[in-house]
């Protein structure tokens, strides 16, 4: 995803700036450093790539389902408001894209970028009533430890999405969900500790504005059978510092009519397994 923050730059110079704030005019050396690391931020923000602190298995997100993978997650983790030995704050973000239903698993390059196959349906095996949507849903998962009662609504928190199958899409035309807000509005303030879910870009929800909550991404509608990149993030700050951000990109290829196969052919044992055991 290109041009999303890189605001780990600006949260380490404003921890050098109070670290070092009266020496810096009699150590020169440390204002360059500064500069430095937020330039190194500002060159890095056109780079189209995600941005993670660990890609691997996040054991306790269940991205509000069941049985949904969370082995090949995107992870970023930071320190906020507080020093270790006293009042301390971890934000935790986290996404990643998986299969919907009994649909292909998703394969990905071990580095955050997602290879999903094109299409929809209504996902074999799924429920009764179930709505159509692609192959694939994104997943995402924002938490605060915190040891004096701060909560997710406390931080502005922004998740991004993408309906444009071109590479490397700017922020300016994604979609963007104001978590904070749609915590404040729908989970009420200052109780909210873990925030998490499983979504399609199909949801019709994410094609419309909401006062508030959600700008729909200025490239619609979304289709799911475009081949090319989707881009998602998540950015946190507070008090207009960024705190931590995670990006990852979804690209979309055809769907070999062997792997259909292949799926068709494990459930149909599956289901030959079911009536010999019953």
């Amino acid at each position: 995803m290109a041009e999303l923050p890189r605001m780990k730059n600006n949260f380490l110079a404003v921890n050098l700036i109070m670290r070092y704030g009266a020496d810096l005019m009699r150590k020169p050396h440390l204002l360059g450093a500064i500069f430095a690391v937020v330039y190194l931020g500002m060159a890095t923000n056109v780079l189209a790539s995600p941005l993670y602190d660990t890609f691997g298995p996040l054991d306790e997100a269940t991205f509000g389902g069941t049985g949904i993978p969370n082995d090949e997650v995107a992870i970023s983790s930071q320190f906020s408001n507080g020093v270790v030995g006293g009042d301390l704050s971890e934000i935790t973000v986290a996404m990643s894209a998986t299969q919907r239903y009994g649909n292909p698993a998703l394969t990905n390059d071990g580095a955050g970028t997602y290879f999903a196959g094109a299409g929809s349906n209504t996902g074999p095996g799924s429920p009764a009533g179930t709505v159509e949507g692609a192959l694939w849903n994104f997943n995402f998962y924002i938490d605060i430890d915190s040891n004096f009662g701060e909560t997710l609504d406390d931080y502005d928190i922004t998740l991004f999405y993408d309906f444009n199958p071109a590479f490397d899409n700017g922020p300016a035309g994604l979609g963007m969900i104001n978590v904070t807000n749609t915590i404040i509005t729908y989970l009420g303030a200052g109780t909210t500790t873990l925030f998490e879910g499983s979504e399609n870009l199909m949801f019709g929800y994410l094609a419309s504005d909401a006062a508030g909550l959600l700008v729909a991404p200025t490239y619609t509608p979304f289709d799911p059978n475009a081949l090319g990149e989707y881009n998602f993030g998540i950015q946190v700050s507070q008090a207009g510092w960024g705190v931590e951000n995670v990006r990852m990109d979804v690209q979309v290829v055809p769907v070999p009519a062997a792997v259909w196969l292949f799926g068709s052919g494990l459930l149909g044992l599956v289901g030959i397994a079911r009536r010999k055991k019953a």
